[in-house]
């Protein structure tokens, strides 16, 4: 893979957030909002922190002044940001608890957030006249903007990386009795090594990462399977998910391996499981409501009675969280919008027998969606992993 210009979000991604945050402030007619999800604080600011009970915050008002609210031990990690103001408290839960802090210093009294915990939001509520976290500020999320989509399409590559160096030295390390864990290991830290020699220095100060779950054989048939010091064996499916973080943005790749030669039963399971991915993006337009695509998956696992093996929905939302709303899920009436991004995950699970699942990253357009290129491309030839 070739060194390229790919860069992290810049500045004006960060102006454009703010923008729409202030578009709500007006609309909701409020002085101010208060964020503390870590995952919206990093759409709003670039501040990137590991979440733990050290919570931040940050506040807009309506006037566009910015103020960000982090333990001091987080200072450094704020400086270079673009907000107006940066207080910081010095622990958790200390005298004042950081919730009451970041009340106290919010003057205006009609503001939102995205706190949703009744008690943090009993303990500051006495502080406004208004306190609205029904504004519906969880959606912002959801339509990407161009920036994102760059580092989605990017990441993919990545998470792609994984599984081609995965099919390329699968053979020889499974005939060494390597493990499922050690096969995430070796494909892994390829990928992210590779990732972290392409990229330029502008990403050191975000989150890029690579992570993968391998199970193969009966296990395959756990959707959430864990990998084990377990040696996969000849004539077994592999499963392999792949999950990649480039500058804080995330996408999803994975495909189910057959170690040995390709049976007619596999051969139909892996069809089947084409023939639900590729009419899943088809109708993946606007227009359509998200339990809507998981119906078109359903209907055809039922066509080839197949829904008794059928453990999970069709996919997620992704961008500043691996899995993120909305979700192509019975229940969700999410209206789908153009470059809403989500991932497109058939899977069959025999309980006993094997597992097969495969992952795409996709994106919603006006006539149909748009499959991110990916491993799934390939020919189901380049599935097998001859051990002989």
């Amino acid at each position: 893979m070739r060194e390229n210009i790919i860069k992290p979000l810049s500045g004006n991604f960060y102006k454009e957030t703010k923008n729409k945050l202030l578009n709500l402030i007006e609309e909701k007619n409020l002085d101010g909002f208060l964020v503390t999800n870590p995952a919206n604080i990093f759409y709003f600011t670039g501040f990137f922190y590991v979440t733990n009970e050290r919570p931040s915050g940050f506040y807009l008002s309506k006037n566009n002044i910015s103020k960000l609210f982090i333990p001091l031990l987080e200072k450094e990690n704020a400086e270079n940001l673009q907000v107006n103001e940066i207080h910081i408290y010095e622990e958790f839960p200390g005298e004042t608890n950081p919730y009451t802090f970041m009340a106290n210093t919010i003057s205006e009294k009609k503001i939102g957030t995205d706190i949703k915990n009744t008690d943090i939001l009993n303990l500051i509520k006495n502080n406004f006249e208004e306190l609205n976290h029904k504004t519906g500020i969880e959606m912002f999320r959801y339509v990407k903007l161009d920036e994102e989509i760059n580092l989605i399409i990017e990441a993919t590559k990545y998470a792609d990386l994984a599984l081609e160096y995965l099919k390329e030295c699968a053979k020889e390390m499974i005939n060494k009795n390597v493990s499922e864990r050690e096969l995430v290991q070796i494909c892994t830290e390829y990928a992210k090594n590779k990732m972290l020699n392409n990229i330029s220095k502008e990403f050191d100060e975000t989150p890029c990462n690579v992570v993968a779950t391998i199970h193969s054989g009966p296990r395959g048939a756990y959707p959430h399977g864990k990998s084990l010091s377990r040696v996969p064996n000849k004539n077994e499916t592999l499963i392999c998910g792949v999950g990649a973080c480039l500058g804080g943005v995330y996408a999803e790749s994975g495909v189910t391996f057959i170690l040995g030669e390709l049976n007619e039963d596999q051969k139909k399971i892996i069809k089947v499981m084409k023939e639900v991915n590729d009419e899943v993006v088809n109708n993946l337009k606007e227009g359509f409501i998200c339990e809507d695509i998981n119906k078109v998956a359903s209907n055809i696992y039922n066509n080839y009675g197949l829904s008794k093996f059928v453990r999970h929905r069709i996919g997620h939302g992704m961008g500043f969280e691996g899995h993120e709303a909305p979700w192509l899920s019975p229940g969700d009436k999410t209206l789908l919008t153009k470059n809403m991004v989500f991932s497109n995950e058939p899977g069959i699970y025999r309980p006993g027998v094997d597992g097969y699942r495969t992952i795409s990253s996709m994106i919603v357009d006006k006539e149909k969606g748009i499959q991110i290129p990916n491993f799934l491309d390939k020919n189901i030839e380049e599935r097998i992993i001859n051990l002989n």
